[in-house]
């Protein structure tokens, strides 16, 4: 989740790599206001697992810098105001899901080699996002790359769009795993919550609008966060029938947050 900000974790990450029948996987625990993560990985398809033990929000966004940047290039641009550089390329992770040190956002990334950073952009409710607390870290993925034999399949396809999220069909409750591509023009994101009975897809926003006080209304499922047009993720996540919200909060050109533009959504999962 990103909220008026252009830029989710900490405390304990365990990497795992099983040739054969599973996908690499990369555990990350979320807490206020690091991470711990490994320093490098293979470069290939990678799934990463966010838990939050902290007491607030964290996603985990991943970006890439391009070649010749470094971290002390992102570094140096914190202290520039404004759209994030152009050297910077989105490539999703985790969004945010309950912070109760149990749950857990499963998301699979294909990355490429080069230089990368773990940030979350989530603000506090005192305005200040969490990349100006520190909550970012440097990651070196090595190697050519190859598919993981075991790496979870797409059961379904939601695509994003200027300003719209369009699923391939019907969602069915169960562990599902859906196959999230960016088709827009502009850098887009799939925050998912689950509705309670009788609350409305607009309560999630209206309670980020008025500073996070107490808990959320909905409960946090996670998503995938900020996709450069191109980019896809999968996120993997278990549905019961009900009612859920999506929402991207990403700021357009005319620095209008995506939502104000009509980027939410309503939709039923059915047994």
């Amino acid at each position: 989740m990103i909220r008026r900000t252009l830029i989710s974790l900490g405390a304990v990450a365990l990497l795992s790599a099983t040739a054969g029948a599973q996908a690499r996987t990369v555990t990350v625990t979320a807490s206020e206001f690091t991470f711990a993560a490994p320093d490098s990985i293979a470069a290939g398809q990678t799934t990463f697992q966010l838990v939050n033990r902290g007491t607030e929000l964290h996603h985990m966004q991943i970006v890439k810098l391009d070649a010749g940047k470094t971290f002390a290039d992102f570094e140096a641009s914190l202290k520039n105001p404004g759209p994030p550089p152009s050297w910077l390329s989105f490539v999703g992770g985790p969004n945010a899901g309950i912070p109760d040190g149990q749950s857990m956002v499963q998301v699979t990334a294909s990355l490429s080699a080069g230089e990368y950073v773990l940030l979350c952009m989530i603000p506090s409710p005192d305005g200040k996002p969490h990349l100006m607390k520190g909550m970012y870290r440097p990651l070196r993925v090595t190697g050519t790359g190859v598919t993981q034999a075991g790496a979870p399949t797409a059961d379904y396809v939601l695509t994003l769009n200027d300003y719209n999220f369009d699923f391939d069909k019907p969602l069915k409750a169960g562990t599902r795993t859906i196959q999230i591509k960016n088709s827009a023009k502009q850098w887009h994101e799939a925050v998912l919550v689950r509705l309670p009975p009788n609350v409305p897809v607009t309560a999630f926003m209206e309670w980020l609008g008025t500073g996070m006080k107490g808990q959320p209304p909905v409960i946090p499922m996670g998503g995938i966060v900020a996709l450069t047009p191109g980019r896809e993720n999968l996120l993997t996540v278990t549905l019961e029938p009900g009612e859920y919200g999506l929402y991207c909060f990403l700021p357009a050109p005319d620095g209008k947050e995506h939502i104000a533009h009509g980027m939410f959504k309503q939709i039923t999962v059915s047994k």
